[in-house]
């Protein structure tokens, strides 16, 4: 049977849209399941266990439809606060409404999906230790859980020519303590895996790479975060992100 209790926090950000129910294919309700059934068993389990669905926070939550022929074209009620915490906290209200409503088992995130960066790396840690600890609250509330978490290594300029593989090492120390906190986050969550994604790793021109090196220090970085990981008692499953 389904866990998942909805959660609504100060605010509703989807009023008048109750839990989404399964209605079978017959139904006309555009807000009904016509073919998934989360209880419906399928050999010796249901669907909601073969399926494993997560909503990601970024693509739901964060993403503002900016693409390099224009701005944002999406604004977000969570984000009018101007305090980083609050409009954190507000982000994550709106997010648990949904994935308790769509009545999904998990939810996914990179770091700086859950809270803004800051200034510096200690204001980055603060800020990461305390919407962790808000997380903590809302998937006791609502019974969902951490499928994986994982750091956004690419969104800030630093990071133009990798992380692991950057040749700057204030950079590549920097993406480092960036995965330690993601995967304390994840720990700390009882995330069930971590991702590591490594997009902008790798050379910018065949003119200027040594690739053994880079492939080299690519490996050492991960090999050292999941060391560290499963010190700290992490017994998920690491997973590589391709892409092309």
């Amino acid at each position: 049977m389904n866990t998942t209790q909805v959660l609504i926090g100060e605010q509703e950000y989807f009023p008048g849209i109750s839990k989404i129910p399964f209605e079978g294919k017959a139904s006309k309700n555009p807000l009904a399941f016509k073919y998934y059934d989360e209880n419906q068993m399928v050999g010796n389990k249901t669907m909601k266990e073969h399926f494993r669905f997560a909503v990601c926070y970024w693509h739901s939550f964060v993403g503002k439809g900016s693409d390099p022929f224009g701005r944002d074209t999406r604004h977000f009620a969570w984000d009018d606060a101007s305090d980083p915490i609050v409009r954190a906290q507000a982000k994550m209200d709106a997010a648990f409404e949904f994935i308790t409503k769509l009545g999904v088992p998990f939810y996914c995130f990179h770091d700086l999906d859950l809270v803004d960066e800051g200034q510096n790396l200690a204001e980055y840690e603060k800020n990461l230790q305390s919407i962790v600890t808000y997380a903590k609250g809302k998937q006791e509330a609502s019974g969902v859980k951490l499928l994986w978490g994982t750091a956004n290594l690419f969104s800030h300029p630093r990071y133009m020519n990798g992380a692991a593989t950057n040749p700057d090492f204030r950079v590549l120390t920097y993406a480092a303590t960036q995965v330690k906190n993601a995967l304390d986050a994840t720990i700390a969550l009882g995330g069930q895996n971590y991702v590591f994604w490594g997009g902008r790793e790798g050379y910018m021109t065949l003119l200027n790479t040594q690739m053994r090196r880079e492939q080299e220090h690519l490996a050492r970085f991960l090999h050292l975060a999941k060391d560290y990981a499963r010190q700290q008692g992490f017994q998920g499953t690491f997973f590589i992100e391709p892409k092309p």
